[in-house]
């Protein structure tokens, strides 16, 4: 009783344990609803994700799945993260996992962190480790968003033939997914980097694709930044006229919904190049009272449109300046260390921990694997004596049953001898058979018994006094047919033990037992005897024959 409670103890607290390292399932419940409305109704999903408290969820795996869909609520509702508190963990716990779906978003929205903190090597990681899980996890949409961002940290490095690259490949990654939209904006993407590379005319080109696009669409904000960005590819060419003209078009359309400051600027070039000087510095005026105001943007204005009034004095004041502004930013920007060597240098860091994490994972599955092995082989080993000893039992019992002497054609006298004879151990084995098989014994007495009944059978087996006893009998009541047997040459000792048994009475199975061997052998092995005595010639064989084929 003391044992049976015991156990019950132990198993509650077990499944206390495990019940408090756990998360509810109306937690797990609410995740999954917030993760199934996400992008068609994020506000839904950030509300329920909101009410779900952080300590509630528990397990490392709840966790992560926790603050993905947290992080995407917070995405879809362009609220920018600047702190790495929900996403590290997740993203800690992602990368090393298999579930490439969730990885690969998980991987993203810790980039979109890392670029809002500014860290832009561990962006870049982020977002290849990412695309690692695009080899089995097929989604061009977030293929596309992840090339996208690679371009925006390439261009924020100067790496603007990378850029150039991953904004493309985000194009043809949003055009297989059908987004139109995300896919015109990509191209816009390639169009300033052209810009920024000197590559003017295809600058244009790009830019008059998504201006095309946009008037199609009727996409305000669309149009007003790919035409501001094409003004500014015909003012760096000093096409002011063409300058102006993609300015008008924007008033036309009444789009200038934002970037004032540079419009104002661009605007204000313009004027100079046509010498209108008045309006040239009225529009500097709007440019410094813009909402968006850039100050580096108006001197270099007031430099280029000093310079092409002929102001020459007042141009070199303003270059100087300009000068002296864009060598701190180069200097800065050389301070700093190359964007592509920091991303090399955490690659080889996360390489060396996937090589550790992988060597330990492989050791502890070869640990696992051995253990299963040997329990499985003992578990086998174990079942297989099992089975055994539950048949050797069957067959004693059985056998018990036929050492009543089956062949009822046997002299009453001679059956009634033999029954006398082996009476004590019959009785010895069948009360043995009947412990074995009751249940309440231990693992530990039944092996006792299994045992004692073995040492019992090999005690029927080495009683030679029986046998004398027994070869006397069947002498006496059957014609002294073991006399005429021991006549015959060249039989063995196991021959006469077989031919002792089958006259006395006892079945195959029964012989099987008491030489340790099985009623088939037993069957081949009496054909082979009588196969012996028939060539033999002797004089009794025909009486011999027909006493072993009475059984």
């Amino acid at each position: 009783m003391t044992k049976r409670l015991l156990t019950y103890t132990l198993l509650a607290a077990v499944a206390f344990i495990v019940a408090g390292c756990s998360t509810s399932a109306d937690i797990r419940q609410r995740i999954d609803q917030a993760e199934a409305i996400v992008e068609s109704n994020p506000e839904e999903a950030l509300a329920i994700m909101e009410s779900i408290a952080w300590r509630d969820v528990r397990g490392d795996k709840d966790k992560a799945h926790y603050a993905l869909v947290y992080s995407e609520a917070n995405y879809y509702n362009r609220i920018i993260i600047e702190s790495d508190t929900l996403t590290k963990p997740m993203m800690e716990y992602y990368r090393f996992s298999d579930r490439h779906d969730e990885r690969a978003r998980a991987m993203y929205q810790h980039a979109l962190v890392m670029q809002a903190m500014g860290k832009m090597p561990e962006a870049m990681l982020a977002l290849l480790e990412a695309e690692e899980s695009f080899a089995k996890y097929d989604n061009k949409r977030l293929q596309g968003l992840i090339h996208r961002i690679r371009g925006d940290l390439y261009g924020e490095g100067c790496l603007y033939r990378n850029a150039y690259d991953e904004y493309a490949l985000a194009a043809d990654s949003f055009a297989e997914a059908e987004l139109s939209e995300h896919h015109i904006y990509a191209r816009m993407e390639m169009g300033t980097t052209e810009m920024l590379m000197r590559h003017y005319e295809e600058a244009i080109a790009l830019y008059e694709e998504v201006v095309e696009y946009a008037i199609a669409s009727d996409n305000r904000y669309l149009l007003c930044e790919a035409l501001m960005g094409l003004a500014e590819v015909y003012s760096q060419q000093d096409d002011y006229a063409k300058c102006a003209e993609t300015l008008d078009k924007i008033d036309e359309h009444n789009t200038l919904l934002f970037d004032f400051c540079h419009y104002y600027c661009l605007r204000a070039t313009c004027d100079a190049a046509r010498s209108d000087k008045l309006s040239s510095e009225r529009n500097i005026v709007k440019a410094t009272e813009a909402e968006d105001y850039d100050e580096d943007m108006v001197n270099y204005t007031l430099y280029v449109v000093h310079r092409t009034l002929g102001d020459t004095a007042t141009a070199l004041m303003w270059h100087e300046h300009n000068k002296n502004e864009q060598d701190a930013l180069i200097l800065e920007v050389l301070e700093q260390p190359v964007l592509n060597v920091e991303v090399e240098s955490l690659q080889k860091s996360l390489s060396s921990e996937k090589r550790e994490r992988a060597l330990i994972r492989q050791r502890n599955t070869l640990i696992y694997i051995g253990i299963a092995i040997v329990l499985i082989a003992l578990t086998l080993y174990i079942r297989y004596r099992m089975r055994k000893k539950n048949n050797d039992i069957a067959q004693y019992i059985a056998t018990i049953e036929e050492l009543q002497l089956a062949n009822r054609n046997l002299p009453e006298e001679m059956t009634a001898s033999v029954s006398a004879l082996y009476l004590d151990r019959f009785s010895e084995l069948n009360h043995l058979c009947d412990i074995y098989y009751d249940h309440s014994g231990s693992s530990r007495q039944k092996n006792l018994v299994f045992d004692k009944l073995n040492e019992t059978i090999d005690a029927i087996k080495s009683d030679h006094k029986r046998l004398k006893e027994l070869e006397v009998a069947v002498n006496r009541y059957r014609d002294n047919v073991m006399e005429q047997l021991r006549e015959v040459p060249r039989l063995t000792e196991r021959d006469l033990r077989i031919a002792l048994y089958t006259f006395a009475g006892f079945s195959n199975r029964a012989i099987s037992i008491f030489l340790d061997s099985d009623p088939v052998s037993i069957s081949r092995y009496r054909y082979n005897l009588k196969q012996k005595i028939k060539n033999s010639g002797a004089e009794h064989s025909e009486q011999l024959l027909n006493a072993l084929s009475d059984k």
